[in-house]
């Protein structure tokens, strides 16, 4: 019988371990570094990694998009933040890279989701702290707005998703108009000058130029094209080489997704497992908008939000030079209101731009 308990429970280590990603170097450093703190989550079961940094009386939590991303493209805001006063706290959701990936499909709900974060304020100490939400990590905190915002001194949403606010023939011209300027903007680099028949899914791919789609078969490609258009000139808009942070979180991210069947199901089909717009409705706390201009989130369903959130003051901030990565590309304007949006609080200042 003992015998027979031990395969059991071997079994079960052995199915939670093989969603556990392959780990590299940076993994195990990172680990080490200060600040770094496991907080337990769904009831004590799992970790999630949490990182301090500063001590600043201002505490800013910060939510990563996905499901699935992680909180490294976030590693420019304690340099932008600690100095101004504000203590910041990077948190790994679950089945991310530098946090547990169990096997459990009763934890890769969006509630269950809010339940974690609750789960982390707690275990990091927070109260009347502000809460920052990055695309799907916007979307959660909304969630947790709905269900937690005694907690909430000042909510952040940054280039989430608003659609749903606005009306869709109004937002197809929006988007046609975004990605013809997209498509001549990419195709306008000097690198695809000798290729401007060409479609451009090389570039998602990190391909040469020459492999990419010539002219006969650019209807067939259409869509390909768009999408690779649209990553290379929305994700991140300065046209430079990408940041390091956003190029190793993007490769971890693959890597996180790929290893959980249950956070990539969630991730597939996040937009139907909870209702987002009642609970943007619901919430009374001082709120900012903050997105940019040449985001696929667009710029005017921040404004429809906006009018929407009759509980709360809310300023919207459109950085001119943002993509969906806004703190990466247009850094400067990003944190001035980030930074400009919490020091009105702190002074009760706060006016929003309705």
């Amino acid at each position: 019988m003992i015998k027979y308990l031990f395969s059991i429970a071997a079994i079960v280590i052995g199915l939670n371990s093989a969603a556990q990603n392959q780990k590299d170097a940076i993994y195990y450093a990172k680990l080490r570094q200060p600040g770094v703190k496991m907080v337990t989550v769904a009831d004590g079961r799992y970790k999630v990694f949490t990182q301090k940094f500063g001590n600043g009386r201002i505490k800013l939590l910060l939510l990563h998009g996905g499901p699935g991303n992680g909180h490294e493209y976030f590693e420019n805001f304690p340099a932008q933040l600690t100095k101004k006063g504000v203590t910041v706290y990077f948190y790994e959701q679950i089945g991310s890279y530098y946090s547990d990936s169990p096997l459990d499909s009763g934890i890769y709900t969006p509630a269950a989701f809010v339940e974690q974060v609750e789960a982390v304020r707690k275990g990091l100490g927070l109260d009347h702290f502000y809460l920052l939400g990055h695309s799907w990590g916007g979307l959660l905190a909304e969630l947790y707005a709905q269900k937690y915002q005694e907690h909430i001194r000042g909510l952040i949403l940054s280039n989430v998703p608003g659609a749903g606010f606005s009306a869709k023939a109004r937002l197809k011209i929006v988007s046609d108009s975004l990605t013809s300027v997209l498509l001549t903007a990419t195709k306008s680099l000097p690198a695809f000058k000798p290729w401007q028949a060409a479609t451009i899914d090389s570039v998602i791919n990190g391909q040469p130029l020459s492999d990419t789609v010539l002219d006969e078969r650019l209807q067939m490609q259409f869509d390909r094209l768009l999408d690779s258009v649209r990553y290379r000139m929305s994700f991140y808009h300065k046209n430079d080489e990408k940041p390091e942070p956003l190029v190793r979180n993007t490769a971890h991210t693959k890597v996180s997704v790929a290893a959980n069947k249950y956070l990539a199901k969630l991730k597939n089909n996040y937009t139907e497992t909870a209702d987002y717009k009642a609970a943007l409705v619901s919430i009374r706390t001082n709120t900012l908008l903050l997105g940019g201009a040449h985001d696929y989130m667009f710029p005017e369903g921040y404004y429809d939000m906006q009018r929407a959130m009759i509980k709360a003051k809310v300023r919207v901030c459109i950085c001119p030079n943002g993509a969906h990565y806004t703190m990466w590309d247009d850094t400067d304007n990003y944190f001035q209101a980030l930074l400009g949006f919490l020091s009105d609080i702190e002074k009760g200042k706060f006016r929003d731009s309705k």
